[in-house]
């Protein structure tokens, strides 16, 4: 198996449960820079009206749809190197952005979704099962059992519609695996998986930058289309390609200029 991100052990979890954790996959210094980086986002945004398209309308969280028009460092985190080499082996050598998000879940609120998926879609390529989208937090902030986790149910993307359990509360889901993770933590869900974001009844803060992705065949979703000024950002292939500016032909090249990525915080 020719791998170019993930380990076999990492796939064959992948393909089992249909998420993957990567604890430490920003380090502290990341996560602060990210932090103060994502605080700039939402002031921008804020000066520019606060304005989120119809399908990021979310109650009881704090959120900036298309993120990555606020600051050029979360829109060159949408390229990290590494990232790209694990959506790789997940999706192939071509794919594009189709959403970005920066989310602030305060504490003592109900969950703004129950049970679902993000698509009832699932895609074959070259005979090959590919997610209709893969969907990318990184964690900016510990969350624990209670702190409005992000939790899955492992396996469901195996399930049928009418095999999935239906509870009225979130945390009632049987079989449950809540993402109480550290601040760095990566997580990757298979956008068929079945998952939830349950409710936050603690006293922190959660706060997370997400990151869409999907084959080069979809384009971004409507309201999340990037701007010409984003655009005229977008000095590589990589680049080009996550935003939809290049045609739908796989391009190994596209991965061979490295991802402007921080050695450490704040520096490019």
């Amino acid at each position: 198996m020719n791998l170019h991100g993930l380990t076999i052990e990492q796939k064959l979890l992948w393909e089992r449960d249909g998420y993957l954790v990567l604890e430490d996959f920003l380090d502290t210094g990341e996560v602060d820079y990210y932090n103060e980086r994502l605080d700039h986002a939402f002031k921008l945004w804020e000066t520019k009206g606060g304005y989120n398209p119809s399908s990021g309308q979310l109650s009881n969280v704090q959120q900036v749809c298309g993120v990555i028009e606020y600051d050029d460092a979360l829109f060159h985190l949408m390229e990290h190197a590494r990232m790209m080499s694990i959506l790789r082996d997940i999706l192939g050598d071509s794919f594009v952005m189709i959403d970005n998000d920066g989310l602030i879940k305060p504490p003592q609120k109900e969950a703004h979704t129950n049970w679902h998926r993000d698509t009832g879609s699932q895609l074959f390529m070259n005979e090959k099962k590919v997610p209709f989208m893969a969907k990318v937090f990184y964690f900016l902030s510990d969350v624990n059992d209670n702190g409005g986790c992000l939790a899955f149910l492992p396996g469901s993307v195996h399930m049928t519609n009418e095999q999935l359990p239906r509870v009225q509360k979130q945390e009632d889901m049987p079989g449950h695996v809540r993402m109480s993770v550290k601040a760095g933590t990566a997580v990757i869900f298979n956008g068929y998986t079945y998952h939830s974001a349950l409710n936050n009844y603690s006293d922190e803060t959660r706060r997370s930058l997400i990151y869409n992705y999907a084959p080069s065949f979809l384009r971004t979703w409507p309201g999340y289309e990037p701007s010409e000024d984003l655009k005229s950002k977008a000095d590589t292939r990589l680049l080009q390609m996550l935003l939809g500016m290049l045609p739908w032909t796989d391009d190994p090249k596209a991965f061979d200029v490295p991802a402007a990525v921080p050695t450490e915080a704040g520096k490019y």
